[in-house]
């Protein structure tokens, strides 16, 4: 067992690897990793409260600086890293600028009591396997959001290969290195139970103050028909596709309008135009959604079992609970435990089958009854998972993950 240290300062240290923009840079690429960006700038906003933190943050791009930003639209990290073409010369590169950073701040007195990462990637895995093998060590915990390969069988030929790949070190053999885990997706809790590994699951969380009630502002209001509705991700991992051909196949009575931008924009902007049971109304702002979303009856979450879903959470269900419109979204990863029994769920295993039923179940349902069991998914969610509650459950873990006394046990003692 490598050899750990513990902290006697009031306030612990932590060190933090992700990928969020600094404030203001999101807004200029907003097709670029929006739900992550928003995930890790709100944490790391309640991790300051309770830690002193320093950030290294990896980009595909060297960002601007923007006067004037807000910061809570992104992170000031203390080192910024680039992952870009020619990609071995920027991640040899990048590692070596965040060992010497490492250095300096030892050097300096500064010495993390945990490092939290955020997912598995080329250049912070070689980073923690060189800081594991230094005298002293801090924790090491992942934050696991998504992999597309923990849990999938590889080829011998491939896995072959892999061994020779610059930088590689396999998904299941990486976790090995870490002192603990916080997961979005209640399954991966699988990988570390065997070696007795701490886990906290954290689905990810909202700010209630978003909250939106009344009418979608800006969209169309509702009629007498009914309105699906979808924001997010325009890939294949979201099951975009297989909702519009699902929903057009049927015989629904209503429409379904889509808001997002990925690789399916043009074809689902080209199928809109050719038939009016499709609505395609394109990228929207976080608050444009919300109204949008308000503006429907049902906001359906159509994520497949497969690209690694069963191993993360989807994000946009928070927005969608606080648009208060029903949900309908296939029961991934935990998801019943975040949205409660007012939601409405169809298999992931059995996708368009069970998605088919579903949407026929919905069309028999009262637009009141609908709307009620909006409100009361937004209610749950807003009550009980809140940044600020999230937020004090991760700290409070990643104290006892270094060994030192919670809140309650001071109180206690």
């Amino acid at each position: 067992m490598r050899n750990r240290i513990r902290s006697l300062a009031p306030q612990s240290r932590l060190l933090y690897l992700g990928f969020a923009f600094p404030p203001g840079v999101a807004a200029l690429h907003p097709g670029i990793n929006p739900a992550g960006h928003a995930l890790e700038t709100r944490l790391l906003g309640e991790l300051r409260s309770q830690f002193e933190v320093r950030s290294a943050g990896i980009l595909p791009l060297f960002p601007p600086m923007l006067e004037g930003a807000d910061p809570a639209s992104g992170v000031a990290h203390d080192l910024v890293l680039l992952e870009k073409p020619p990609e071995l010369f920027h991640r040899y590169r990048s590692l070596a600028c965040l060992k010497a950073q490492y250095r300096r701040w030892v050097a300096e007195g500064w010495v993390p009591d945990v490092v939290l990462v955020y997912n598995l990637s080329p250049i912070y895995n070689q980073f923690l396997l060189w800081l594991g093998r230094r005298p002293k060590c801090p924790k090491l915990v992942l934050m696991l959001l998504d992999s597309p390969n923990l849990g999938v069988p590889s080829q011998p030929w491939k896995r072959f290969r892999r061994r020779f790949k610059p930088m590689h070190t396999p998904d299941g053999e990486m976790l090995s290195q870490f002192d603990a885990c916080i997961g979005l997706s209640k399954a991966t809790e699988k990988y570390f139970r065997p070696g007795n590994v701490p886990f906290l699951w954290m689905p990810g969380a909202c700010i209630p103050s978003r909250a939106v009630s009344g009418e979608g502002v800006g969209f169309a209001p509702r009629n007498d028909s009914l309105r699906l509705g979808y924001f997010g991700a325009l890939g294949d991992h979201a099951g975009v596709q297989p909702l519009v051909e699902t929903v057009l196949e049927t015989d629904f009575p209503g429409t379904l309008e889509i808001c997002g931008y990925g690789r399916l924009t043009e074809q689902l902007a080209g199928l809109a135009a050719a038939n009016p049971r499709l609505v395609f109304h394109g990228l929207q702002t976080p608050d444009r959604c919300l109204a949008f979303g308000r503006s429907c009856d049902v906001l359906v979450n159509p994520r497949p079992p497969s690209h690694g879903n069963e191993n993360n959470f989807s994000s946009k269900l928070f927005d969608y609970a606080l648009a208060g419109r029903a949900i309908l979204t296939s029961n991934l990863s935990g998801v019943e435990d975040v949205l409660g029994p007012e939601a409405f769920y169809f298999e992931a295993q059995e996708f368009r089958a069970s998605l088919r039923q579903a949407l026929h179940t919905l069309a028999r349902i009262p637009r009141p009854e609908l709307d009620r069991r909006g409100a009361a998914v937004q209610l749950r969610v807003t009550s009980e998972f809140s940044w600020a509650r999230q937020g004090a459950r991760v700290g409070t873990f990643l104290r006892s993950v270094c060994g030192q006394p919670t809140e309650a046990q001071i109180a206690a003692a």
